[in-house]
């Protein structure tokens, strides 16, 4: 099997991506330990790294890391799934988000009812 990329470029590439997103956790710089190789991944077309970012001081719920799955055919990350297994794609512009005005109308004023 031949890879376009291997984990040593998965890794810089992975690692760029944390500082440009501010993923948080420390990716180790040992390929042995931080980075994975699948032949098929979920929404991956062909084959993934998985770069995994261990979450130091875990003051979230769920698993101690974040993982950033990079494409081997794009050369670049797909999504990150956080500590619960969440796929997030910071990388992607959100286009709408809600004002307070909508999210009160839709969700109500908790602050109203205490």
């Amino acid at each position: 099997m031949k890879t376009t990329i291997t984990a040593s470029e998965a890794l810089k590439i992975a690692q760029k991506y944390q500082a440009s997103y501010k993923i948080p956790g420390v990716i180790s710089d040992d390929t042995n330990k931080s980075v994975k190789f699948y032949e098929s991944f979920y929404n991956v077309k062909g084959f993934a790294w998985l770069v995994l970012s261990d979450l130091e001081d875990n003051y979230y719920e769920g698993s101690d890391e974040f993982t950033i799955v990079i494409s081997d055919e794009k050369l670049d990350v797909e999504f990150v799934l956080d500590n619960n297994g969440i796929s997030r794609y910071t990388h992607i512009d959100v286009e709408y988000e809600m004002t307070d005005e909508e999210f009160v109308e839709i969700f109500g004023d908790d602050e109203k009812e205490n």
